[in-house]
């Protein structure tokens, strides 16, 4: 069975997108998507290759040959930081901003000092949209999509006494944590962003929406 799309068929023309974690899966499809409609996209990956295959593949199904990459690691702050810098030399505006990347794995730290799930899917999140804030507000109406995931129910808490989870680690936990600061972040920027983004910004379950 083919997968669900998306039912809105809005022009996105003159609007620019970044999507990260977009060479594969739930990413790929929506920066597809974008491209399709007519958005400047920009999929922000890791590993380059994959990231420009994954590009010849858009601009090959949709015809929008207004598709690139550019390397983000989250797992890194100053790629991070450095991501963002190119973003804001480069780019006049940004409507878009899916917070899409993530991963569940085992116990490994990043250069940062921080627990790499923590990092990958919140973290380096919260720094790449606080960084391209200005951007975003200047470009309004614009919108941020984190992508959460309904396992933070299962979640007891932020564990600030613990955050990297040194003391007893099991991956899920850590994971549904991640997932809970989505949507805690969401929810608080989406408060401060009340005036100047009144429809978003919004956390989505791949599965279902989770309302922020």
């Amino acid at each position: 069975m083919a997968p669900p799309k998306c039912l809105s068929h809005a022009s996105l023309k003159d609007q620019t997108a970044i999507v990260t974690g977009a060479n594969t899966g739930i990413g790929f499809e929506v920066a597809k998507d974008l491209a399709r409609r007519g958005a400047k996209v920009i999929l922000a990956c890791r590993n380059e290759a994959r990231a420009e295959a994954a590009v010849a593949e858009i601009v090959k199904d949709t015809g929008n040959e207004n598709v690139m990459t550019s390397k983000l690691d989250l797992a890194s702050l100053s790629s991070v930081r450095e991501f963002s810098q190119k973003i804001k030399e480069g780019e006049t505006r940004l409507d878009i901003l899916v917070n899409n990347a993530g991963i569940c794995c085992p116990q490994s730290t990043t250069e940062d000092g921080f627990d790499t799930q923590l990092q990958v899917n919140h973290l380096g999140h919260f720094l790449l949209t606080h960084l391209l804030l200005d951007l975003l507000k200047t470009s309004a109406p614009s919108r941020v999509v984190v992508v959460a995931s309904s396992v933070h129910k299962t979640s007891q808490g932020i564990n600030f006494e613990d955050i990297n989870y040194e003391k007893n680690y099991v991956a899920f936990p850590v994971y549904a944590q991640s997932k809970l600061a989505n949507i805690l972040f969401t929810r608080e920027l989406a408060r401060r962003l009340e005036e100047i983004t009144p429809s978003g910004p919004n956390s989505v379950d791949p599965r279902a929406q989770v309302r922020s």
